[in-house]
Order: structure tokens, then C-alpha cells, then sequence
């Protein structure tokens, strides 16, 4: 027998636990934008401000700049929530499954989940951030998110509402496809707001000579994202690099950015000219 059609036989009793878990679901959203921004704010902006500042990558953010970015963030969460509310029908009908026990589909299954899925998040947004940056798309949604040249971590959701569905569909179109563990899709919203808003802090953190070696090559940095801020080409990959060497979208100064900014250029033998 195929399961019910989501959101079959809705009566008024079943409205009000909508609203109710509407409600629910904009309090999670909402408190997961704000605990991952604020903390990593006041931790790079407030409380090692002086000692960061010589590794500022333009400048610090403007007053207006993130209360406008707070705004639409905060529009955003309003519409991760309504698409939560459709995840969770999907799971009550049998078209999704999230579940509970940690052996359910394997031990495997549970620990390579979550790699996959921050790759899957990464495949996802670099291919639908280079749409975002065509033509209509970039001038009626996107031009939204690049207001802020010299963003702040209060910009990790600050998304046209088009823009946020995009964003969202994420795990639905996962769920789509592979079960999840509660856990896992627990731990996977934790790490993508606290990289997202680090990504957007204005100051780069990471050591000296990390974009040059082993893994660091791989992996985005807040200069990375904030280039593609300054200057809307290139750098449109999220978590990894890869899609952006492999593509040619990788900035030719990158390198020399993140050098300039942790102050690895200073350090750096200097080449004799040849004559």
C-alpha cells in the first residue's frame, strides 16, 4: 500500500499543531543563527578584536551592514522553518526517514553519513552560487548576500527568500534519497552555521602557510569567501576548494591574499631579481 499523501486530512485541531510546530521550528532556526553568530562574533570581533585587527582581510563591518544582515538572516530562518514543517510531514507520511537508533542502517552507514552529507551540501551550493551569480538571478536574489563587501558573521543567513529555499533544500533533497540519524543531521547544522559564520568574519584566523600545505589547499578560509565578497567573481565553493581548482573559478591571488593578511608575506625569502 503507498503511504498517505502529506498533509492528507487536515482538520482544524491538525492546523494548530502546524502553527505549533511552525513556531517550534522558527524557535530552533532562530536560536541556532543566533548562538552560532553571536558566539563566533564576540569571540573575533569583540573579545580578540585588537589582537585580530592585523589580520583584517578589508575592513571591519559597518553598524549598518549587520543590522541589515541580522534582518535577513533572521527572514531566512522564517523560511527554513516552514521547509522543516514540510520535512517533518514527509517523515510522519513515510516519504523521509529520519531516524533514532544508532544501529538502524548500520554503524557504517551512521559514521559516513555526515562526511557525505557536508560533501553532498558543498557539491550542492557551488553549482546553484554559480547560477545565483547569472543574470536575473544575480541582480533580483543574490545581489542581497553581496550587499555586505566586508561581511560579518551575522551575514550567514542574510539571504533573499528565494535564495534561503535554495539553501534549504539541502537535507530535504538528501532525505530524498538516504536515511539520516537524528544525530548526524544534529551535528551537520552545528558545523555548517559555525563554518558559515567564520566564513563571513572579516578576519582571517587560521595559521600562517595553511593555504599552501597538505590539507589547508582543500579547505575554505574566511579569506577564501571574503575575496568573493569584494569582488563577486570566482571562490563560489562553500566548505572545500576543489570544486573551484577544478572549475578554473579559484582566485590567481588567493594565495598571495592569505599570505599578505597572516603576514607570511613578510616572512617569505626574498627571490633576487635575474638580470
Amino acid at each position: 500500500m503507498p503511504p498517505p499523501a502529506p498533509f492528507a486530512g487536515i482538520d482544524a485541531g491538525a492546523l494548530v499543531a502546524l502553527a505549533q510546530g511552525f513556531s517550534g521550528a522558527l524557535l530552533f532556526e532562530a536560536s541556532r543563527y543566533l548562538a552560532g553568530a553571536v558566539l563566533v562574533w564576540l569571540l573575533l570581533h569583540v573579545l580578540l578584536r585588537r589582537r585580530l585587527t592585523p589580520r583584517l582581510i578589508g575592513r571591519w563591518p559597518s553598524r549598518a551592514d549587520m543590522r541589515r544582515e541580522m534582518l535577513y538572516s533572521l527572514t531566512s530562518t522564517l523560511v527554513f522553518a516552514g521547509m522543516g514543517l514540510v520535512v517533518f510531514a514527509l517523515v510522519r507520511s513515510g516519504h523521509m526517514e529520519i531516524y533514532g537508533h544508532a544501529d538502524a542502517h548500520g554503524r557504517w552507514w551512521l559514521w559516513l553519513s555526515l562526511p557525505a552529507l557536508i560533501v553532498w551540501h558543498d557539491l550542492f551550493f557551488y553549482w546553484t552560487h554559480r547560477a545565483l551569480h547569472t543574470g536575473w538571478l544575480f541582480r533580483h536574489v543574490h545581489r542581497v548576500h553581496h550587499r555586505s563587501h566586508h561581511p560579518s558573521p551575522w551575514a550567514a543567513y542574510a539571504f533573499h527568500p528565494v535564495e534561503a529555499f535554495i539553501n534549504g533544500l539541502v537535507v530535504p533533497l538528501a532525505l530524498l534519497v538516504v536515511p539520516l540519524h537524528g544525530g548526524v543531521l544534529f551535528l551537520f547544522g552545528v558545523h555548517q552555521i559555525l563554518r558559515n559564520a567564520h566564513g563571513h568574519a572579516a578576519v582571517e584566523t587560521l595559521p600562517v602557510g595553511f593555504v599552501r600545505h597538505g590539507l589547508g589547499r582543500w579547505i575554505t578560509t574566511t579569506t577564501h569567501h571574503h575575496l568573493h565578497h569584494e569582488t563577486g567573481r570566482g571562490h563560489y565553493g562553500l566548505w572545500f576548494t576543489w570544486w573551484d581548482r577544478w572549475c578554473g573559478t579559484e582566485r590567481a591571488d588567493y594565495a598571495q591574499r592569505f599570505d599578505a593578511v597572516t603576514g607570511a608575506a613578510a616572512r617569505l625569502p626574498v627571490r633576487p631579481r635575474s638580470s
